[in-house]
């Protein structure tokens, strides 16, 4: 839809608009072309029906320049990035994001719930990128799924360094201007928001992207508010196919008192991730080990002990081989020379040491001294007797 059509403007700064993105309780977004950098942007601006006062929308806009500024500070590859800052005399204050191509997750919630593969995966990337956007002090304070866009290289976060108006969560008369369902109690009660806020809000989100169902389910602000301040979530785990420490990582991270979540948004991503059986990231490659022994092993520590065991138990049972053959092997030189005496004598009678000899026996007789014809075929006949040669038919 042409930009005149829609209602908007066909240049904003330098930027060339193209169509409408969406629109949200405060701003709306448009896509627009870069004719400098030959790229396409989202430029986000604040619609111009909040019927803000001069004095309230100065104050507003102070807000979103100090965390624009700090938001660009911010890099991640999980955070849509914010490229520019302008004003225009009619539109007032704008914001200039990368544009990403893909739909988001309120999209895909709405169509169906995410997978377990593809929801540990974000609670990984999104809990990481938020972890790093709050030790750089930078809040998102809106969480939900519409902010989250689904592209070919994973999860984003959009919106950082739109500041929220002050009480924003109900409008006077009641009436929402920014959904209360994924607000954090304490944001609700007092307007205080920090890291674990965010950790609130996101589990909300990832609440709801596993079930297809809100945390805190209701269309009138005052009603979700209510629950969100005085209830918990509903388990889904077992509805869902889950195992149970799946509930209790969401509830811990939608704990009503900030101090009982998790100490990050990492830690609370990492954990869910776990629960649902996602795995995290390979450690550093170890050299290569046996796969009896492996098996055998948890988490590495016990197959590595077992490792240990089954090589000390190798080396003592090369070590008493060894002296096992030594042993063997003096017996049959003793055992030889002992039967070429007897057979120098003319004597035959067979060897029982002869016979008691394992396999290699056969061989020994080369090591003996020279004899008689008559004594080696009694050697001979003395080997045949031998248990080695008792497995033939006769």
């Amino acid at each position: 839809m042409p930009a005149s059509a829609a209602n908007l403007p066909n240049v904003i700064g330098r930027y060339e608009v193209d169509r409408r993105l969406g629109q949200g309780a405060m701003g709306r977004v448009v896509l627009a072309h870069d004719p400098v950098l030959d790229r396409q942007v989202a430029i986000k601006l604040l619609r111009d029906d909040l019927g803000l006062s001069a004095d309230h929308q100065r104050q507003l806009f102070d807000r979103m320049r100090q965390e624009a500024r700090a938001s660009a500070r911010v890099s991640h590859p999980n955070i849509v990035a914010l490229f520019d800052m302008g004003e225009d005399e009619k539109y007032g204050l704008y914001l200039v994001f990368e544009y990403v191509h893909g739909p988001t997750l309120k999209d895909r919630i709405s169509s169906a719930r995410v997978d377990v593969a593809a929801a540990a995966r974000l609670a990984r990337e999104l809990g990481g990128a938020l972890s790093t956007a709050h030790a750089a002090g930078v809040l998102h304070r809106d969480i939900k799924p519409e902010n989250v866009i689904l592209s070919p290289t994973g999860g984003k976060i959009a919106d950082f360094g739109i500041a929220r108006l002050p009480e924003s969560t109900l409008t006077r008369d009641g009436r929402l201007l920014g959904t209360p369902a994924y607000s954090s109690p304490e944001a609700i009660a007092n307007g205080v928001f920090s890291a674990q806020s965010d950790q609130f809000s996101f589990a909300a989100t990832l609440y709801e992207a596993l079930s297809q169902c809100r945390a805190f389910p209701g269309d009138d602000a005052v009603q979700v508010a209510t629950l969100i301040t005085t209830t918990h979530a509903l388990p889904i785990a077992a509805r869902c196919g889950f195992d149970g420490m799946v509930d209790d990582v969401l509830q811990r991270a939608m704990h009503r008192n900030p101090s009982a979540r998790f100490a990050s948004c990492a830690e609370f991503g990492n954990a869910l991730a776990r629960a649902l059986g996602g795995e995290l990231p390979v450690p550093e490659a170890e050299p290569p080990r046996d796969r009896s022994a492996q098996s055998v092993g948890y988490c590495g520590q016990v197959g590595s002990r077992t490792l240990r065991v089954v090589a000390g138990a190798g080396t003592l049972g090369a070590l008493l081989m060894a002296a096992l053959l030594q042993l063997t092997r003096g017996c049959q030189v003793e055992s030889a020379a002992s039967h070429a005496d007897t057979a120098g004598a003319g004597e035959t009678e067979p060897s029982s040491r002869i016979t008691a000899l394992p396999r290699k026996s056969a061989r020994s007789a080369q090591v003996a001294p020279k004899a008689s014809a008559a004594s080696q075929a009694t050697s001979s006949s003395n080997v045949t007797t031998a248990p080695m040669r008792s497995q033939k038919p006769d």
